[in-house]
């Protein structure tokens, strides 16, 4: 039997997530991160410099992970994050809720999202990197997935299905022959 030790950031990473998934994250400290999982204050500094930036590396990793197949369409992409967020609904309401008290002009939640999904698009859902002055065209419609993506998690107005085409219907014509849609709309 091979026993498996798990390093600080896998530690605080579920410490964080057992957390928010029953709490508010503007009410968790990084003290209590730390203890639940049997860490110090100091060995949380070591890797993180505020739970925010714990919670970023947290989404940042479970979307590495849900796209690291490669290239696909972007509706697989959306899928498979819109599935993740479902998956931990609580977790990720917990986050969408309360960062706003802290960031309240942009959540944090939502400006970290738009800059991965922009990166994670540009990687694995465009055949070729749009021109240069798509980029502003590109940021404003990541952001209004990002806004429908963060409100379906608190409140699930329109179905997976719905959304998913709602993102490929609102695609711009200056950004369609960019953007992988090749396969058909995921149910």
């Amino acid at each position: 039997m091979t026993i498996t030790r798990k390093d600080a950031r896998q530690l605080l990473t579920e410490s964080v997530k057992e957390l928010a998934s029953r709490n508010p994250i503007n009410k968790i400290s990084v003290t209590e991160i730390a203890r639940n999982c049997s860490l110090s204050t100091s060995a949380f500094y070591y890797y993180f410099s505020d739970k925010y930036e714990l919670v970023s590396y947290v989404i940042n990793s479970e979307i590495d992970e849900q796209v690291k197949n490669g290239c696909m369409p972007i509706q697989e992409f959306l899928a498979h994050l819109l599935e993740m967020m479902e998956s931990e609904q609580q977790f990720y309401s917990n986050i969408l809720e309360n960062t706003l008290v802290d960031y309240p002009n942009h959540s944090f939640f939502h400006e970290m999202l738009d800059t991965h999904i922009k990166n994670m698009i540009v990687t694995n859902c465009m055949s070729i990197v749009p021109e240069d002055g798509m980029d502003l065209t590109l940021q404003v419609y990541l952001s209004g997935i990002t806004g429908l993506m963060c409100s379906h998690v608190l409140n699930h107005r329109m179905s997976r299905r719905e959304l998913l085409n709602a993102f490929v219907a609102a695609i711009p014509d200056s950004l369609k022959p960019y953007i992988n849609t090749k396969k058909r709309l995921l149910s």
